[in-house]
Formats: structure tokens, C-alpha cells, sequence
């Protein structure tokens, strides 16, 4: 075999790639490309490395002697020169995304996260990434790399996320607010882990930490969320109204007693112990009967009052401490006395 120019294999897919004659003879070419580098491997034992340049080979066989040599060691070259090629261009297209799930402090519940992102990286150090990476391989591409970091890379990033909401107190439905931030610790970390491998982030972008809406989880959130706003609405109008549905009930078990002429109560009412019995009731029946007997003396004060009393009636229908039949029925009372 005579002399021979040698060149590499590798693209924008392909990041290592051996030369594919191992029987390389003494004064061969070597071309390196400015975005490479070359390693020569002489019998097993790395030899040097080869920057960008053309360069020859300083080792291997003989020409015109290899036959000869051939020969002695049963049809095989005892010398054996590998030349291998690594693409040291930086690679955008390192993408990544995935699922993890944090603790919720205030509800105590594991909500699920979608999480997504890319990072930049090179080979920096040819001859760490051949010893601990490539290993036996005759070629290593861009998705072999990717599936040999994509572990390291989510666990550092559930680790960053876990850190940010346990320790740092974050709110985990505003994490997106935090990229950034989150983004640059993920990078720290990863560079301390993966740098030994000859390798070099370059950049680590975190583009989204969103929700997971229809995991079960996060929907039990939302249930108990919109049970305690339901709540909230409900004592807020019983709050507003006072006691005013207390003392429509009262009125009612008065009127009541009133048209029984026939019994006791009635005959007591009729008897002008009306008033004594509602006091009996309680106090804010008594003040109830006490403005009755006002509204009688003013009718533009009973006019407000009627207005006031459906306005009350309204809110308790809004926020379902009574139904629509007694809402009417008691609308309807407070209109016929008007």
C-alpha cells in the first residue's frame, strides 16, 4: 500500500469517526480541518494529537517493505495506526424535555411539572471523550451523545427545580418567572459533572416550566380552590346580611301563630301579647316587631325598608342559603305590604 492522503468522516451528525484503514504507512498525509482534531493511536497507545494543518505520518509501515514484514508475521502488519477524527463545532440542537414532580408546601400535594429546554456543547478535551466516551466505537454521533447525557442533564434539572421550591421558598406556579435564574444554577452544575468527559456547555437554556393541567393532582388543587372561593362567597353575603334571614323566619312562625285564631298563640296575639312573646323569641325579633311598628308611622322609611329586605333576600339566593320558591314567596310578602 502506497502513500495515502487522509481525511475525515465527520458532520454535523457524526462527532467521532476512525479513520477506516488501520494499515496506515509511514509518510501518509494527514488533512485536519479547522473546526477538528486528530488523534493518532499507534498499536493501542495513543501517540498525539493533531491540530488543524496538513500533517505526515511519522509512524507505521514501511512502503515497499510491507509485504516483506507481511510475511513474517503470518499475512499481518504488526504495526496498526489508527487515526481518529473529532468534530469540535459547538451544537445548538441539543434539546431536551421532560416531566417532574415537586412538593406543593401549601396544599401538600405533588404537582406535576412539564419542563423543556436546549443546551450548546463541544468536545473540548478529544482525548478525555475518546477514553471515557467513544470506548470502542468506530464512529460517535450527535444521538448518542444526546441519550448519554440526557440523564445527567434531568437529573440536575429536577434537583435545581426541587432546590428552588423547598429551600428558596418559590412558588411553583410561577416558576416560568425564574428561568433565568434556575437556567444558570442547571448550568453550574452540569458543567462540574460532565467537564471530566472532555466535554463543554457551552450554553443551558430552560424555555418552559408549565403545569401539567390534567394530571389528577394538579386537578384536586383546583377543586378544593374553587370549594374554599365558593365558601368564601357564601360567608361573605351571611356577613352582609346580618341576621336578617333569622328574623324573616321569625316574623314567619309570628304570622303564622296570628292567623290561628282559634289557638293559643293566636288568642295571645290577638290579645296584644304579640309583642311580649317576640321579645321572648329573642332580641332581634323584638327589634324586628319594634321596626314594623315605626314602618307604619312612615311610609317612606317602610318604602327603603322593602327595598333594603329583597336587596338581603337576593344575596342569600345568590349564594344559596335559600331557594328560588322562598325567595318569591317572601318577595312577594314584602310587596304586598307595600
Amino acid at each position: 500500500m502506497g502513500i495515502s492522503v487522509i481525511q475525515s468522516d465527520t458532520t454535523s451528525e457524526i462527532f467521532v469517526s476512525k479513520h477506516h484503514n488501520s494499515d496506515i504507512v509511514l509518510g501518509s498525509q494527514i488533512i485536519v480541518r479547522e473546526n477538528e482534531e486528530a488523534i493518532i493511536v499507534e498499536n493501542g497507545q495513543i501517540l498525539t494529537s493533531l491540530k488543524a494543518g496538513r500533517h505526515t505520518v511519522e509512524s507505521g509501515n514501511i512502503p515497499g517493505l510491507k509485504n516483506l514484514i507481511e510475511r513474517s508475521f503470518n499475512g499481518d502488519s504488526p504495526v496498526k495506526v489508527e487515526i481518529w477524527f473529532f468534530n469540535k463545532v459547538a451544537n445548538f440542537d441539543f434539546k431536551w424535555g421532560s416531566q417532574i414532580n415537586v412538593q406543593d408546601k401549601k396544599y401538600n400535594l405533588l404537582v406535576p411539572l412539564g419542563i423543556r429546554g436546549s443546551y450548546t456543547i463541544r468536545i473540548c478535551d478529544s482525548i478525555s471523550f475518546l477514553k471515557q466516551i467513544v470506548g470502542s466505537e468506530t464512529t460517535f454521533t450527535k444521538v448518542q451523545l444526546q441519550e448519554n447525557l440526557l440523564p445527567n442533564v434531568l437529573q440536575v434539572v429536577k434537583d435545581i427545580t426541587a432546590e428552588e421550591v423547598e429551600q428558596n421558598n418559590a412558588d411553583i406556579y410561577t416558576l416560568a418567572t425564574e428561568l433565568i435564574e434556575i437556567s444558570e444554577k442547571v448550568k453550574i452544575k452540569l458543567v462540574q459533572n460532565i467537564s471530566k468527559f472532555g466535554l463543554e456547555i457551552i450554553d443551558f437554556f430552560i424555555i418552559g416550566i408549565d403545569v401539567i393541567s390534567n394530571d389528577p393532582s394538579f386537578i384536586k388543587i383546583q377543586d378544593s380552590l374553587s370549594e374554599a372561593a365558593a365558601l368564601r362567597v357564601k360567608a361573605k353575603a351571611v356577613k352582609e346580611t346580618g341576621d336578617f334571614y333569622k328574623l324573616e323566619r321569625s316574623l314567619d312562625a309570628l304570622n303564622k301563630a296570628s292567623e290561628n285564631e282559634n289557638g293559643i298563640a293566636g288568642n295571645l296575639l290577638s290579645g296584644g301579647l304579640g309583642l311580649g312573646l317576640g321579645v321572648g323569641v329573642g332580641q332581634q325579633m323584638g327589634n324586628s316587631l319594634n321596626d314594623s311598628t315605626s314602618f307604619t308611622s312612615n311610609e317612606q322609611n317602610q318604602n327603603n325598608d322593602i327595598f333594603i329586605k329583597i336587596k338581603k333576600l337576593k344575596s342569600l339566593l345568590d349564594s344559596g342559603l335559600i331557594t328560588q320558591e322562598e325567595f318569591d314567596k317572601k318577595k312577594k310578602e314584602l310587596l304586598d305590604k307595600y
